[in-house]
């Protein structure tokens, strides 16, 4: 049965690398990971725990990143708008088109758009440069691993921030139940937030100044803006990085704590389990995807696909020992990507009233303060 999965997991990587060739980006950066975590050795299981010392590097690490992303966002923004200010070279031009006369800044809408182009390439630059670091850091991924080179490429993802669609290979879609005005107004939001942001502090300063808000000044509240959004860029990378280490030993380190006959127990519900985590995140997330694998290690012919929105009142039934096996695999699919939402907060809170729920939710906080803190995962 293990090797059934091992084969489906290489058609599905196979799929995957497809991707990967088409991008100039990921190239370049796999082979710098490739060449700089090249003299790692370590032959131990890498677990999720720091010492103090990797506490601090990482630390000083997250400090730097998010110095240096902030002043690339700034500059970029000065690179963009004082020629325009200071030089007459991006003037409005005049056009007439079908009898009607414009003036649009053509030239300065070009340059503006090609100017993106040398940002993205110095913040991928960057981030890459942190995940290498986090690597040495970690001393993972190790040379001596048989998937090396499969954990190199997908901790280049995470520094290039390439979404992360694997559980899509595995037929979980997170935004079942979602409206298409929520699901674009998501999307939207995700992909823009950094331009919406610019427009509403731009309006801001404007109702606030009225005829006095000179464009300079206008301008000018857009470098703290992409300032903070390219650090929070970085952020997610490093975040998305440690959690890519983590929750492959993670995942492993919890599920060998289940017994085949204890996932068998509750084989009906486990579908509807990892869709209704994978809804309540509301994101393809590689680290839920990390535990799903390792469930369907120990259950190979498990079939987790599901077309509906689940209730949390639909995993569980009468029987408090099945009851407190899927409440402790939900506790950890929650948890597996070092996030607890307000919603997810909510959502749990009336559950963890049962006598058979293995936490209550302030033991889910400190486990998850503690998992993301490197002090490793508290046993529930």
């Amino acid at each position: 049965m293990e090797q059934l999965f091992q084969y489906f997991y290489s058609i599905t990587m196979e799929e995957i690398q497809k991707k990967r060739k088409k991008s100039i980006a990921f190239r370049l950066g796999h082979t710098y990971l490739s060449k700089k975590t090249a003299d790692i050795q370590n032959n131990e299981r890498h677990g999720y725990t720091l010492n103090d010392l990797q506490k601090k590097q990482l630390k000083n690490l997250q400090l730097r990143i998010y110095s240096i992303a902030g002043i690339i966002g700034a500059c970029a923004v000065m690179v963009v708008i004082f020629p325009f200010h200071f030089t007459s070279l991006l003037d409005a031009q005049h056009f007439n088109f079908f009898g009607y006369q414009f003036d649009f800044e053509l030239y300065y809408t070009i340059y503006a758009v090609v100017m993106i182009f040398p940002e993205i390439w110095l913040l991928n630059m960057l981030n890459i440069y942190a995940v290498r670091r986090i690597c040495e850091i970690y001393k993972y991924p190790s040379v001596s691993q048989n998937d090396y080179q499969d954990q190199v490429a997908l901790l280049t993802e995470a520094g290039l921030e390439m979404p992360a669609k694997h559980m899509q290979l595995l037929e979980i879609n997170p935004y079942i139940g979602l409206t298409k005005f929520s699901y674009y107004a998501l999307l939207i939001g995700t992909k823009l937030k950094a331009t919406l942001s610019n427009v509403l502090m731009k309006f801001l300063v404007r109702r606030l100044l009225g005829r006095y808000a000179l464009r300079i000044v206008t301008d000018l509240v857009g470098i703290p803006i992409f300032a903070f959004w390219n650090a929070w860029s970085s952020r997610q990378v490093i975040k998305e990085t440690k959690m890519r280490i983590v929750s492959t030993a993670a995942a492993k380190d919890f599920m060998g704590e289940f017994s085949e006959e204890q996932l068998i127990l509750v084989e009906g519900k486990l579908n509807k389990l990892v869709h209704f985590i994978a809804q309540q995140k509301r994101q393809y997330n590689f680290a839920l995807y990390s535990f799903m694998k390792e469930m369907l290690l120990i259950l190979p012919d498990l079939d987790l696909k599901y077309d509906q929105e689940v209730k949390i009142d639909e995993l569980f039934g009468s029987d408090s020992h099945e009851n407190k096996i899927i409440a402790r695999l939900l506790v950890f699919g929650l948890i597996v990507d070092g996030t607890l939402s307000v919603k997810e907060r909510l959502t749990i809170r009336k559950i963890a009233k049962e006598s058979w729920f293995p936490v209550s939710i302030d033991e889910m906080e400190v486990i998850l303060k503690g998992y993301v803190n490197g002090e490793g995962l508290k046993r529930f």
